[in-house]
């Protein structure tokens, strides 16, 4: 109860405060043109409810003293993007993930380290298992290196921000119908109408079928709906509402196994897994915000937001360890011989987040020196209850298993899958608080220092199903984390157009970030991140074009590993450590040539302790040298073509480099014909080269793994149009 109270109080408090709901882009709501298909091409431009560069940085991107990437709404309509994961190959440093069974929702590695949980929506934490959708997103910002002083826990590699598409004072009618050679048929529809000379609502919504070139098996069923309104757009007081729905019911990929460490040379057609399989996902998002200006130096900010998640997941993934089975197969097993097994690892889950944050910014001067003051509260309750149904795998009614070069999809499991013997429920309660202060010493230094503190308590509680149950599986479990997270900057600007900083920050992450308490990990203190960053940022031709570069280091010293005296436990200290430099460049080359490009370099290692048997080695799932370009020409009011691609270099899918995922290059292609202000048609070919690329991988030993290639070369058709 005391964790309620402490909700229901930081609500109360942050009502008082002015309780409310922030919108990022009160100036740009005149604009004619609010699609974000035409924005000006001489600066960057964020137009959606919440932007956490604007609510929670002194700066804007292209200023702030961090590595900071914004993907476009130009840029996602440009490449016809429809997922989020897709929209983040334009960000350098990410690289993409696989759950267990591949059907795990969004996942990804940012700057070598995991980001599963660092996904928000419009400031707020979106820690869930789904594949988020594109069709209401204005621009994705995603902040590199640790940010703990901003979002609280995690974001060790940096945080993954959504924001959403808002209501605005230009009507706008628009949407889109996609037909694509792996069978896809998806509408979108826009819709921005003012109900008031300073009130507007606004209505975005998705439907789409689909399946994955050269993945047989795989298929997409999704739809959503994103209804929002705001009252007050052109006064100091501003409140919106916000609902947002999204349902999937898909066949989801679970890959090919690894053998001999590398995946299976076998036909990127080939499926392991069941047409009976499911992942589906029901996805609920509530948000009222509330924003006063007291002036054009003071505003204050309240956001509230309730979101509900379900999801189950019933499928089968290849695994060596069936009933009776030798183990994994070797180099002299002939491919002919192999059978692959099918595990079968399924869940129910159910999450709920109540969240509350109140967000201050003041501009004043002390002694003569300007100041930008940004501080803020947030209160939280999460709780996920959590069922693994019993998995047949290894016992004598797993599924049959299955010959590797000829698998089966349309087998029927020999027995229904059962329940499971426990629900699993774990509630975390998160009171926080944040100042940040940017002190402008004259017009050639900004020195910033920001603090914040955070109370984390994760309880587990395990239920009983069925009779028989052990007492050892329903032992509950407690933990609280207190931490202090610092950050520091110091700014140089030689010119308008030049800035040059140096950055120090911090992160955490409780045992219990990902809502998982376990009799190994709940006695532990926070896993601890610190980070340094020099860097560059440079605007060209009146900041038509901005380049920016970056030196810096993440290191962990107290990560999780086994206890090599007690395998059965886990200790605080390992120690990893990733050296990097990224480069980038964004915007306009001419007033017709528009680029965005980046290159990482990413040293990640093992670096103690002694006795570790990763020592030395390369970062999980993290590749040394990566690029990503997108570049776009317009020959006239008509006529468009645009290409870019991904390199990715060789991975490793495992801590101690038994299995490697190959270099690629993938390549992709756009043409647009617009006929008139009101209709365009564009063609978007992906993997123009038909080139087999592992995308993500998942692995925990050489029996128990898969790797998911991508699509196949991919045609979408798509006829937009807007009133």
């Amino acid at each position: 109860m005391s964790g309620i109270k402490r909700l229901i109080t930081g609500t109360v408090l942050g009502g008082a405060l002015t309780s409310s709901l922030a919108m990022a882009q009160q100036a740009n709501n005149h604009l004619p043109d609010n699609d974000g298909d035409e924005d000006d091409a001489s600066q960057i431009t964020v137009n959606g409810v919440r932007s956490v560069t604007r609510d929670k940085l002194a700066e804007d991107a292209n200023k702030a003293p961090q590595s900071i990437t914004i993907v476009s709404h130009e840029v996602l309509v440009q490449q016809a993007t429809s997922r989020l994961q897709d929209a983040l190959r334009n960000v350098p440093g990410i690289t993409l993930n696989a759950g267990e069974g591949a059907a795990r929702g969004d996942t990804v590695n940012l700057r070598g380290f995991s980001a599963f949980n660092d996904f928000f929506l419009d400031g707020i934490r979106d820690a869930a298992i789904y594949n988020r959708d594109s069709f209401n997103l204005d621009t994705i910002e995603v902040l590199k290196g640790p940010s703990a002083v901003v979002f609280g826990r995690g974001s060790t590699g940096g945080a993954i921000n959504q924001v959403s598409k808002a209501p605005t004072l230009a009507p706008l009618w628009s949407g889109t119908l996609v037909g694509g050679t792996n069978s896809e048929i998806r509408g979108t529809a826009d819709i921005d109408q003012p109900i008031g000379p300073d009130a507007a609502i606004r209505v975005t919504a998705m439907g789409e079928r689909s399946k994955v070139t050269d993945r047989d098996l795989v298929s997409n069923h999704r739809w959503g709906i994103a209804p929002s309104v705001t009252f007050g757009i052109t006064g100091p007081d501003t409140v919106t509402l916000e609902y947002y729905h999204q349902e999937e019911n898909d066949i989801p990929d679970v890959g090919v196994p690894f053998i001999n460490g590398k995946p299976a040379q076998v036909p990127r057609n080939v499926d392991y897994g069941l047409a009976s399989d499911r992942f589906r996902s029901v996805v609920n998002i509530g948000t009222a915000r509330y924003r006063h200006e007291f002036s054009s130096v003071v505003s204050i900010s309240n956001t509230i937001r309730y979101a509900d998640y379900t999801n189950l997941d019933r499928f089968n993934a290849p695994n060596f360890g069936y009933h009776n089975t030798p183990g994994a197969p070797t180099a002299a097993t002939p491919l002919s011989s192999i059978l692959v097994g099918r595990d079968s690892p399924s869940s129910q889950d159910h999450r709920t987040n109540l969240t509350d944050q109140t967000d201050l910014t003041a501009n004043f001067k002390v002694f003569g020196l300007s100041n930008t003051l940004v501080a803020g509260t947030e209160f939280s309750r999460e709780q996920d209850k959590s069922i693994r149904d019993v998995n047949p795998f290894g016992t004598a009614t797993e599924t049959p298993a299955t010959p590797l070069l000829d698998p089966n999809p349309y087998e029927t499991a020999p027995n229904a899958i059962e329940p499971g013997k426990t629900l699993g429920k774990t509630t975390a309660y998160e009171s926080g608080a944040y100042i940040i202060d940017t002190l402008h010493l004259g017009s050639l230094f900004d020195v910033i220092g920001g603090l914040r503190y955070d109370r984390f308590s994760a309880h587990y509680r395990p239920t009983a199903l069925v009779a028989g149950v052990s007492a050892s599986s329903l032992t509950p479990l407690d933990h609280i984390d207190h931490k202090w997270s610092p950050r520091a900057s110091i700014v140089f600007k030689p010119t308008d157009h030049q800035r040059y900083y140096f950055s120090y920050g911090t992160s955490f992450d409780p045992s219990a970030e990902a809502l998982s308490l376990s009799t190994k990990n709940a006695s532990l203190a926070p896993v601890t991140a610190k980070s340094y960053e020099i860097g560059a940022k440079l605007d060209w031709m009146n900041g038509k074009l901005v380049t920016t570069a970056a030196l810096f280091r993440t290191q962990i010293n107290n990560a999780q590993i086994t206890d090599p005296d007690e395998p059965t436990l886990l200790i605080l200290a390992g120690n990893e450590r990733v050296d990097g430099l990224e480069l980038g460049v964004t915007g306009y080359l001419t007033s017709k040539w528009e680029i965005t490009a980046g290159y990482t370099y990413l040293n990640g290692k093992t670096v103690g302790p002694s006795y570790s048997p990763d020592l030395g080695f390369q970062l999980q799932n993290t590749a040394k040298n990566a690029v990503n370009i997108w570049t776009e020409y317009e020959f006239s009011d008509h006529f468009e073509l645009g290409v870019g691609g991904n390199y990715l270099g060789k991975r490793y899918a495992d801590l101690q480099q038994q299995a490697v995922l190959p270099s690629y290059v993938l390549v992709n292609a756009m043409a647009a014909y617009t006929v008139d202000r009101r209709l365009t048609f564009r063609v978007n070919v992906n993997n123009v080269f038909n080139k087999l690329a592992w995308q993500n991988s998942y692995y925990t030993s050489a029996e128990e793994n898969h790797a998911i290639p991508a699509p196949g070369r991919t045609a979408l058709f798509t006829a937009a149009f807007k009133y």
